[in-house]
């Protein structure tokens, strides 16, 4: 299996397919507005919301670097995890998923040498993703919001 394989197959397994674990697409499904703000008593955790900002922080800015382009310097104390625009949080789902689907056209068309360059980084990205992902899926199993049953290899 090449680098680019392995990328591509990480990818779709933190975006759009379950495998060892439960996807973005699935882990995001059926949510109502009122779930992605829930929070547990304990204020050190984060929302479903929280999450998904955080998520599309980080996911554009490593695209927007991948495609070498220009991103901003940040505040020091710059909260990721907060919604800093206007957008709901549904169109911060549809971001992230928009990204995704960029990173697997530019993993696809990119040359083996940057694919070389890029690796550990993208895979240290994927493997972010999914541990937030895993936190969505807890958040809503807690709540009792988890009603899916995914196919996951075992």
């Amino acid at each position: 299996m090449t680098m680019r394989e392995v990328l591509l197959e990480q990818l779709a397994a933190i975006y759009d397919e379950n495998n060892w674990f439960v996807c973005y697409e699935m882990s995001i499904q059926d949510l109502e507005e009122y779930q992605v703000h829930e929070r547990s008593e304990d204020e050190q955790t984060h929302s479903i919301a929280e999450l998904l900002n955080h998520l599309y922080f980080y996911n554009y800015r490593y695209l927007c670097r991948f495609r070498g382009e220009e991103i901003d310097e940040l505040p020091r104390y710059y909260d990721t995890f907060q919604n800093h625009g206007s957008l709901s949080w549904r169109q911060i789902a549809v971001n992230n998923s928009v990204v995704f689907a960029e990173f697997r056209k530019e993993i696809k068309r990119c040359s083996d040498d940057k694919l070389e360059k890029w690796a550990a980084t993208l895979s240290h990205l994927f493997i972010h993703n999914a541990y937030h992902i895993g936190q969505v899926v807890h958040i809503r199993k807690q709540f009792g919001t988890w009603s899916l049953s995914p196919v996951v290899r075992g």
